[in-house]
């Protein structure tokens, strides 16, 4: 089903996990999953924490020949650098200090499905060349072992660092990266898919406010989306999930307000980034005129419904320059357009969505 800038897409990833978007941005994503999901060469998630890599990681799976097998996942980031080749490769008894048992690692458990490495940045060069081996020859040996041991694995790796600079750095090895990045997907930024916003919120709010015990909130005032648009969101989708869940427990009555927005900075989108008082004149007068852009058009979205004709008029410009803004700034004009529907997703269970 492709996934398109004018209708909003509900990918079901697992049950009760879904891909939300209508962005342009994540339509070029989508492509790629399209054509990468058949096959079994490797693929490489960059984007920024809170993107859903995991969750693309997974649909490329769920949309895969190995499908019927169980996903596995394992975060690098997560393992002592001292352990982590244990946890991928494995190792038998006596094969170090504390070693008393043998033990399966992730590699010989993903035979015949697919595994996912997270934090891929992370892995020790001592382990890269491992991994760059067993790539190649598709095959090793557990630590202290001598069996050679065959593993039929499709890979797939995430990164939110640079891996193109680690590799400058000498942290990370090329033939490595090469080989990771047959295939790479790189997921937008919240803030370079603002369209997506009002549908996130909707779903988070609809699977939200049940697990909550607050059925009765049913709704997002104008202001608390007009805020939400404007933020820049460091975080992301995981970040815009935790703040509507604390704004369901805030919030009183049916609507959701822009006062029950508490961003964890306690600032949210207001006044001009620290960065922005750094920045030469020039660059900064250009950030915060973008900013105030940003803001008079939602205002006016706002104010004639989505109306571009309305808009262009008040405005005093043309609708052709209205809408070179709106795609500027990520915007739709459906939703300006009250009210603000909490949509129903089929089948929701529970409350991830990316």
């Amino acid at each position: 089903m492709p996934l398109t800038s004018k209708e909003p897409i509900y990918l079901e990833v697992d049950p009760g996990r879904f891909l939300i978007s209508r962005s342009a941005n994540m339509q070029r994503a989508w492509k790629l999953i399209e054509r990468a999901a058949p096959t079994d060469t490797t693929v490489l998630i960059t984007g920024e924490p809170g993107t859903g890599k995991e969750l693309v990681a997974r649909l490329i799976h769920k949309l895969s020949p190995r499908a019927a097998r169980e996903f596995v996942a394992e975060d690098c980031n997560a393992v002592a650098p001292t352990l982590l080749e244990s946890e991928l490769f494995g190792h038998e008894r006596g094969a170090f200090t504390g070693a008393d048992r043998p033990r399966i690692g992730v590699f010989e458990l993903a035979d015949g499905t697919t595994l996912f490495l997270d934090e891929i940045a992370n892995l020790p060069l001592e382990a890269q060349a491992r991994l760059l081996r067993l790539l190649q020859e598709r095959e090793f040996r557990r630590l202290g072992g001598r069996r050679m041991i065959r593993s039929d694995f499709r890979l797939i790796t995430a990164t939110n660092a640079d891996l193109a600079a680690c590799v400058r750095a000498g942290t990370f090895r090329e033939d490595l990266f090469h080989r990771l990045s047959v295939v790479r997907i790189d997921l937008p930024p919240l803030r370079e898919r603002r369209q997506d916003i009002p549908l996130l919120v909707s779903y988070f709010v609809n699977h939200k406010r049940l697990r909550l015990k607050r059925p009765g909130v049913c709704r997002v005032s104008h202001d608390a989306v007009d805020l939400l648009l404007s933020y820049n969101w460091p975080g992301n989708v995981r970040e815009l999930e935790n703040l509507v869940e604390t704004a369901i427990l805030e919030c009183p009555g049916d609507t959701i307000e822009a006062a029950h927005l508490l961003f964890a900075t306690g600032a949210g989108p207001q006044g001009p980034p620290v960065e922005d008082l750094d920045a030469p004149l020039r660059v900064a007068r250009q950030r915060v005129l973008a900013s105030f852009e940003r803001l008079y058009l939602l205002a006016q979205l706002r104010r004639f419904r989505g109306s571009i004709k309305e808009t262009a008029r008040h405005s005093g410009i043309t609708t052709k320059h209205v809408r070179a803004l709106m795609r500027r700034h990520g915007f739709d004009r459906r939703d300006f357009q009250p009210p603000v529907r909490l949509r129903s997703l089929a089948r929701p269970k529970k409350n991830q969505a990316g």
